[in-house]
Parts: C-alpha cells; sequence; structure tokens
C-alpha cells in the first residue's frame, strides 16, 4: 500500500496544519432568467497545507520516495488525517461499518459524559469473551492510538485491541462506576494493508462506551465525533509539480507539503 508517511516521533503531521473542504455548485441560468443550483458531489474534496520542519534525511527520504513513485500529481496514494478520527460511525455501533460478535447486545441512547444520551450499553450474553471492531484500510505497520470512554456498574475489565495480519495485540483496563477515557497506543511490525480496532468483553460483563476514536499518532487528542465520513483517504494526491522541501541544517529538512483527496458528497 503506499501511503503518506509516517514521521519517526509516530505522527502523521506537525503543526502548522492547515484543511479546507471544498465544494462546488452547478448553477444553470435558464432563458427566463431564474438560476437552477445543484450540489457537485463528484467535485467535493478536502485540501490539507503540511508545515514540516527538522525532518532527518530517512524522514525526507520517505516523502521524496512516495513522491517519486506516485510520480508528483500523476497517481494515488493512501492519507491518514493527522488531525481527524480514522473511524466512521465513532458513536452508532449499530452500523454496518461495525463488525459485532454473536453474542454482544447493544443498547442506544445511554446518558454519556458529555451530557447528552449518546453512548451505547455493550452486553455480552455469550459464554465467552466477545469484541465489537471496526476494520480501516490503513497500513497495519503505523503507530496508532486507540480511545474510547467507559465505564460500568461493577468494577471489572475491558480489553482495547487492535489487529491485522500480524494477529491481536490487547490491553486490559479496569472499568468502574464514573467515566473514565481509556487510551492504548500501539505500533506492531506489519506489511498488512487493513488493521482492525475494537473492545473486547469477558463472558457476562456490562459495559458503557461513548467515543470511539483511532488516531495515526502516539497519543490521544481531542475527540471528534464521526457518521460516514472519517479521516482514512484511499485516494490522495500532492498537489504540486515538485516537493518543495529545503535543507535546514546538517541532516535536518523542512518546507511544505500540500495534498488533496476527493470525498463523496
Amino acid at each position: 500500500m503506499l501511503c503518506f508517511p509516517q514521521f519517526a516521533t509516530g505522527a502523521a503531521g506537525q503543526f502548522p496544519i492547515k484543511r479546507r473542504v471544498v465544494r462546488r455548485t452547478v448553477v444553470n441560468s435558464m432563458l427566463d432568467g431564474r438560476t437552477v443550483k445543484l450540489a457537485d458531489p463528484g467535485a467535493s474534496r478536502v485540501d490539507w497545507e503540511l508545515g514540516l520542519t527538522g525532518l532527518t534525511s530517512e524522514e525526507w527520504g520517505a516523502l521524496k520516495a512516495l513522491f517519486e513513485t506516485v510520480e508528483g500529481r500523476l497517481k494515488s496514494f493512501a492519507f491518514l488525517d493527522p488531525i481527524d478520527n480514522l473511524l466512521v460511525w465513532s458513536e452508532e455501533l449499530s452500523q454496518e461499518a461495525w463488525q459485532k460478535d454473536a453474542g454482544l447486545v447493544l443498547e442506544a441512547g445511554i446518558a454519556d459524559p458529555v451530557g447528552t444520551t449518546r453512548a451505547t450499553r455493550i452486553s455480552n450474553s455469550g459464554g465467552v469473551a466477545q469484541a465489537v471492531r471496526q476494520e480501516l484500510a490503513a497500513p497495519g505497520g503505523y503507530q496508532y492510538c486507540l480511545s474510547v470512554w467507559a465505564r460500568s456498574s461493577e468494577a471489572g475489565e475491558a480489553w482495547l485491541m487492535r489487529s491485522s495480519a500480524a494477529g491481536p495485540v490487547k490491553k486490559q483496563f479496569r472499568t468502574w462506576e464514573v467515566w473514565s477515557r481509556l487510551v492504548f497506543s500501539t505500533k506492531v511490525e506489519d506489511a498488512s494493508e487493513t488493521v482492525s480496532f475494537g473492545l473486547e468483553l469477558g463472558a457476562g460483563r456490562t459495559v458503557e462506551v461513548f467515543g470511539f476514536q483511532v488516531e495515526p499518532q502516539r497519543g490521544a487528542s481531542k475527540y471528534k465525533k464521526t457518521s460516514s465520513r472519517a479521516g482514512v483517504y484511499p485516494e490522495a494526491f500532492f498537489q504540486d509539480d515538485a516537493l518543495n522541501l529545503t535543507s535546514q541544517g546538517p541532516g535536518e529538512h523542512g518546507g511544505v507539503v500540500r495534498v488533496s483527496a476527493r470525498v463523496a458528497g
């Protein structure tokens, strides 16, 4: 998979980052003076301007190699938005994007930590551990951070998990009567092109969860709610015919990289 490289810090970008959503409206002028306006979903795109500084020669080389492989603006690559949630439907676990083991029972409309009723109660009615997970079309070997708020009426365990071709990796957490944000940061050597994230419960366990989030970095940032669109863009392009990076010193490089990606709607 061709994908915009992560840096040695485990981040997918540096500040400042500028992001702009571009939409187009088609206007048809009628002979009688009326106008008809229609949205043009096929022309929608997201633009990023990434300010980069202090890149090592290895990091600069990875970015240059991608640019040369895609021949500048000609070919596409995958891009993980460094300032967005990579999961779709972050609060609606009943959506098809979420894979749920047969023994799980979901109940929406539960009071959440932000004062609304957007949390979900998950109950494991089965006799073995059960999980809810979402698969992303993203590199399995990147650094990721999975986070979610959770609580339970009785103290117990829950596991956050990620899985790819290299196998599953889990971390155990304790849940209590008060909301707490569970954060699982992990990186696995894996060349696969998909990776899944989720939560696993033991037999008979019930927890309430809110705000699933995956980010291409080491730590969790402020939660971003998503619906049908999230931060994974399988068809992104460089905006420029030249890679505008310069040497800032021995083994240090920087500049501005501009990327665009098509979106639906």
